[in-house]
């Protein structure tokens, strides 16, 4: 009863501070077990083991690619609706694909550049760089895809932690967000110089949102550091198995279905 009427609440905050979701499209994953993620477009991504597929919004039968040289493949990103980045932890091993899942310019070995133990990739906004992490020596680095070369990096970077633990690696707003298991959050601006650092409570999914960090707690999100005019805003959906952001969407799956909510503020 109690958790009913705070949810009526927290919905009635909502509206009286216009906040609106929108349902705008749904998709359909080949199987609720697939790891998936979305583009620029729209296309959904979708993978287990090492096969990829790509459901284009034009074409019905999605293009389907097996890397068996990747062994398992741990993340797609997708850099724009032209190109994504795929990696595997496993056999220490990335590339970029176009958008019929064909690597052009070949695989690249971590081991090759004197990485230790890459567990951790992210995009940047500037199209020729990624973000790794070495978790062995505790190292972050720039890395640009175009020239295969490091152009920035640093050890230590979370004060001599012996085998971090990122749980959320990505750029927002050019600058590296590492979220680590324990709570910890750290900022680092595009030459990784530390500039934000918190402890945050366990159990949160952070975000990049509306030019601003967000975080998530069960069913509501919030700013991570609101203003005085801020409020919790809760789900549109409660029951969902992942839910993932990406550009200015809100992908909820659950089951096979995959629900595209937009949220006008």
């Amino acid at each position: 009863m109690k958790l009913g009427l705070l949810l009526i609440g927290l919905l009635l905050t909502n509206v009286v501070t216009g906040q609106t979701w929108v349902l705008e499209k749904e998709l359909t994953l080949k199987d609720s077990t697939h790891h998936w993620t979305s583009d620029e477009w729209g296309q959904l991504y979708q993978w287990k083991d090492n096969t990829v597929w790509l459901q284009q919004n034009q074409n019905q039968v999605p293009f389907q690619e097996t890397f068996k040289i990747l062994g398992e493949i741990t993340d797609i990103q997708a850099i724009s609706g032209l190109r994504a980045l795929v990696f595997s932890e496993g056999q220490q091993m990335m590339g970029i694909m176009d958008n019929t899942l064909q690597v052009k310019e070949g695989l690249l070995a971590f081991f090759d550049f004197d990485f230790s133990n890459i567990t951790q990739v992210a995009i940047s906004n500037r199209p020729d760089f990624i973000w790794l992490f070495d978790q062995y020596r505790e190292r972050l680095i720039l890395f640009n895809i175009n020239t295969a070369q490091v152009v920035q990096l640093v050890d230590n970077c979370f004060g001599g932690v012996q085998d971090a633990q990122i749980i959320q690696f990505f750029e927002f707003q050019q600058n590296l967000i590492c979220h680590l298991s324990d709570g910890r959050f750290y900022e680092f601006d595009r030459n990784l110089t530390l500039v934000k650092k918190l402890t945050l409570t366990s159990n949160l999914t952070l975000f990049g949102y509306q030019n601003e960090i967000w975080l998530q707690d069960q069913n509501w999100i919030e700013k991570l550091k609101p203003s005085i005019h801020s409020s919790r805003i809760v789900m549109p959906t409660q029951n969902y198995q992942q839910l993932q952001v990406l550009q200015d969407r809100f992908y909820f799956q659950q089951g096979r279905k995959i629900s595209v909510y937009r949220l006008k503020m």
